[in-house]
């Protein structure tokens, strides 16, 4: 089944690469590169997935899913973690249901799901 995906990084490269092995798989992905152009595309775009980066330019990945959250149209989504920067022990106490914080001290709470980059495309793929 085809999934909308909201893709938000800073590096481009990463989200050209991620999103083509997404629309290679059959999915819709909207790529963004900072917090304030994810905001502005769930206006238009209700993705069933976001793959939220942790350090955004303008942002943390936490602010961002927790403004994304506010929009009446993402009740349903699925918020994932895909970042280099968070401590695999983060991951484990958010996975456990703990308040799991990376290194700048930011909650883990907003995701649903968290990877490391580089993660692969059968990672991605079980997110949705």
């Amino acid at each position: 089944m085809s999934k909308r995906i909201l893709l938000v990084d800073d590096d481009r490269d990463i989200t050209d690469a991620v999103a083509m092995l997404l629309e290679f798989e059959g999915h819709e992905v909207r790529s963004v590169n900072d917090g304030a152009s994810a905001l502005q595309a769930v206006q238009s775009f209700v993705p069933h997935v976001a793959f939220l980066d942790w350090r955004l330019p303008d942002m943390s990945g936490a602010e961002l899913a927790a403004r994304l959250k506010a929009h009446p149209g993402v009740a349903q989504t699925r918020f994932v973690l895909l970042s280099g920067f968070v401590a695999p022990e983060a991951f484990e106490r958010a996975a456990g249901g703990g308040a799991g914080t990376p290194s700048d001290g930011a909650p883990l709470s907003e995701f649903d799901k968290t990877l490391t980059k580089p993660a692969s495309i059968e990672d991605l793929l079980s997110c949705l």
